[in-house]
């Protein structure tokens, strides 16, 4: 059997390269028959970015490159020690990364997750089972713009945000039961790195994240002007969902953000939308993986993209619990339109995070100067 394994290796790695091959001529093709669909497209995803994703998630992306590089960070989350020992069976420093990750949106976790793999405060297995519950839309995406702006009522927006943050919960909490409590040690200090590395580590993110938000908003304009998302979606209906259902989750599976809007559109039922939240799309996994580009990713990208599967159906769960046992009344629903585009710039948890990062850039410029002249620190 040996000796008939090997010689089709080659034989499917060409394979594969046609295949890849053929996919970027047709999307050339796509592109050059479809270009004005794809720079609507384009302006799309950058009015997304500046209105939604830069005001909302900039400030908590810096926050966790501070939180990633500073010592401070052992001491504000030295009270989730054992927790994280004990619950979730992980060392102290991955706190940040879950809670940051739970609340302050999706790739703010996977990046204090992938500083820590780097700095190697985390082993492969610990940073592969921290990245299958580290990752949420948190409370500025799915409570103030899913839920208050898009969907035009409050209450379903806050019951959307626990269910995304119950799920992964309950994912760490069963993984853990299969990994051993890690070994009580001193504590490894962070890498010296100060408020300028963590500037232009939290700046790279953003970029980046926004490159790819505005690439899948061009990638599904095209589809659109295609036809070829609808004939996705009739494929998909032929399995007993609704073409509206089927259009909203096969934008959740590109891009969040186009999914949220998908559905406040076709007025998709709330549990499928926590689905789509707790999947988190295609867009949101590529940018986490390129922040393991340097270390390379500690699991197999098949495999990670089956527990965000599974999150998906366990907060369209979580959903449906929290709607059961928390009706909603008229008192609780509140009209969209009255709202911001851009709910988050000026809150009370954006201000929070930037009242933070003035707090550490004058905490990092106390330390530089007690620091002696040896260069070392005391």
């Amino acid at each position: 059997m040996k000796t008939i394994a090997r010689p089709l290796k080659p034989h499917l790695e060409a394979a594969r390269s046609v295949c890849a091959a053929a996919a970027l001529l047709a999307l050339c093709a796509l592109l050059l028959l479809y270009r004005n669909d794809a720079a609507s497209g384009v302006l799309t995803g950058l009015y997304t970015c500046l209105n939604t994703l830069v005001p909302a998630l900039f400030p908590f992306v810096l926050l966790a490159c501070l939180m990633a590089k500073s010592p401070a960070a052992g001491v504000l989350f030295r009270p989730l020690a054992p927790v994280m020992r004990h619950a979730f069976r992980l060392p102290p420093c991955a706190a940040p990364a879950l809670v940051f990750g739970l609340t302050a949106g999706y790739p703010t976790g996977a990046k204090i997750a992938a500083q820590l793999y780097g700095d190697n405060r985390l082993t492969r297995a610990e940073t592969a089972r921290l990245l299958c519950f580290c990752t949420s839309p948190g409370y500025a995406f799915a409570a103030a713009y899913t839920g208050a702006t898009m969907l035009g009522s409050a209450h379903t927006g806050l019951l959307l945000f626990l269910a995304c943050l119950l799920a992964p919960l309950l994912t760490g909490l069963c993984l853990a039961r299969f990994a051993e409590k890690p070994v009580r040690t001193g504590e490894t200090p962070p890498p010296a790195g100060g408020v300028t590395r963590a500037v232009q580590d939290g700046v790279s993110a953003m970029v980046s994240m926004c490159g790819f938000v505005v690439a899948f908003s061009g990638l599904l304009a095209v589809l659109h002007g295609s036809g070829w998302f609808q004939r996705c979606a009739g494929l998909l209906a032929r399995l007993g969902l609704t073409i509206p259902a089927a259009g909203t989750l096969l934008s959740f599976f590109l891009e969040v953000t186009s999914g949220v809007m998908h559905g406040a559109y076709w007025h998709a039922a709330p549990a499928l939308i926590a689905f789509g939240l707790g999947f988190g799309g295609v867009c949101i996994h590529l940018q986490i993986f390129s922040f393991f580009r340097a270390s390379g990713f500690p699991m197999k990208k098949s495999v990670y993209l089956l527990s965000r599967l599974i999150n998906g159906f366990a907060a369209a769960a979580c959903y449906r619990a929290l709607a059961y046992f928390f009706p909603a009344s008229e008192a609780a629903t509140v009209s969209g339109g009255a709202l911001s585009a851009a709910p988050t710039a000026g809150s009370a948890a954006a201000s929070a995070a930037l009242l933070a990062l003035s707090v550490f850039f004058l905490l990092s410029c106390t330390e530089k100067g007690r620091l002696p002249k040896t260069g070392k620190r005391p």
